[in-house]
Order: C-alpha cells, then structure tokens, then sequence
C-alpha cells in the first residue's frame, strides 16, 4: 500500500510539473503573440504618421525659408541628379521630402582642403539653421526622431596624387568629420538658448564621410558641391517603441492601435 501511494504521489508531481510547465509556455505564447500583432499594427500607423509629419516638416521649412529668399530644390536621394542650368538657376539648398534630408553644397560652405565656414556659409546658415531646427523639434515629428545626423563630406580630387589611395581616404575622412564638427558647433551656438535647445545634446549626431559619396550631376562629378553638409533625420524604430510601450502599459492590445 505503501509502495502505491508513492507511486499515485509521484505520478500527482509529474502531472502538477507538465501542467505548470504548459501554463509558462502558453503564458510566453501570448506575449510574443501580443508583441507580434502590435508590431505589425502599431509600426504601419507609426511609419505612415512619421512619414507624414516628416513632409509636413518639409513643406513648413520650404515656407519659412522662401521668406527669406532662400531657394530649395527638391530631390529624391535615391535617384542621379540632373540639372538644368537655364531652368533651376541658383540653388541655395536641397530637401528630400520623404526622408527630410537636407543638403547644402551649392554655396561653397567649405573651400578646397578646409574645414573652416567661409562667411557666405556662416551667413547662410545664421538664416537657415534656426528655421530648419524649430519645425523638426515641433512635437508633431519630435516624437519620432531618434537623431539628427549632421554628416561631412569631401570632394574626390582633395589630396589626390600625393598619397596612397588608403591615405587620401583617411585624410578626406578626417576632413569630412572636422566639417560636420564645426557645423554642429555653430548649430549649438545658434539654437541652445531656444525651447528645443536641451534636446540637441540627446539627439544630434556627427559623421564624417570622406569622399566616398560624390555629388554626380549629369554623369560629372559637381566638386564644389560634392565639398558639402548634409543634415539627416533618423526615425526610431517601431519595434522600439513597441516593447516600450508593452512593458509600460501591459497586454492590452488596444493600448497599441
């Protein structure tokens, strides 16, 4: 008798274990499931809204800088550039309006082999830089950016035929990231005493490109304007926010429609 009650306790154990053990697992399955179905809802609404508040930027910056006779072309990044002289005329700066890149080439902010503003740069951006900051930290867009990346550039003829094609890559390199560090310096002194001003510090980004991207007009290489800063926006990640707001707010579906 003894030996059966054993054997009745024990099988009890096994089936209290397998039926612990399934409740887990079927726990796990519902939250992976729950992230799951909320990143598929919420990262196509937040991709469209983001989206949309990024060509709302765009438009309202194009607005502001007509104002002060500042010129903007609009461009898609991902496709070769041609331009007419006759037709566009001069060009200030370029927008792309579906990712808010923002490129400004065209008035020589840098001369050959140097990283120092020219005045006609500085002047510019005094007008431009205030403007373009103000609409992207408006709280429609805000909230989905995770950086503004201020990149530098270089033309592919700086330090050509002194050095190894290693070397002038790495001088250009360096070139590049001292042109976008002088950029943000200026964006700082410009914009720190602004409402917007403390999220600078968590946001933006410096980068250097070298001269690996070359601004090619019409199948040439454009070399004054290839000396350039760009400004980039970079979006947070749906995924991101997801888990963010699951571990805030829990399984309620309905938390991320």
């Amino acid at each position: 008798m003894a030996g059966r009650a054993r054997k009745v306790n024990h099988e009890q154990e096994e089936n209290i274990f397998w039926v612990t053990m399934s409740d887990l697992f079927l726990g796990m399955f519902m939250i992976f499931a729950t992230l799951f179905f909320a990143f598929v809802t919420y990262s196509g609404t937040t991709n469209s809204s983001a989206q949309d508040a990024t060509q709302q930027m765009v438009q309202e910056v194009v607005k502001e800088l007509k104002k002060e006779n500042i010129k903007v072309k609009m461009i898609s990044e991902d496709k070769p550039e041609k331009i007419d002289p006759k037709k566009d005329g001069k060009i200030d700066l370029e927008m792309d309006p579906n990712t808010g890149l923002v490129r400004i080439s065209n008035l020589e902010l840098f001369k050959l082999n140097s990283a120092e503003i020219t005045p006609q740069g500085r002047f510019f951006l005094g007008k431009f830089i205030p403007i373009y900051f103000k609409c992207i930290y408006k709280k429609e867009l805000a909230k989905y950016i995770s950086s503004v990346v201020v990149q530098g550039h270089t033309d592919t003829i700086n330090f050509k035929g002194n050095y190894s094609t290693e070397q002038q890559y790495m001088k250009n390199m360096n070139l590049s990231m001292n042109r976008a560090y002088n950029v943000t310096d200026f964006i700082f002194a410009k914009c720190s005493g602004q409402s917007y001003g403390q999220d600078l510090t968590h946001t933006i980004r410096v980068e250097g490109d070298s001269s690996s991207r070359p601004i090619v007009i019409n199948g040439q290489e454009d070399f004054d304007r290839s000396r350039r800063v760009e400004l980039r926006i970079v979006l947070k990640k749906p995924s991101d926010d997801v888990v963010k707001k699951f571990m805030t707010n829990g399984g309620n579906y309905e938390d991320y429609k």
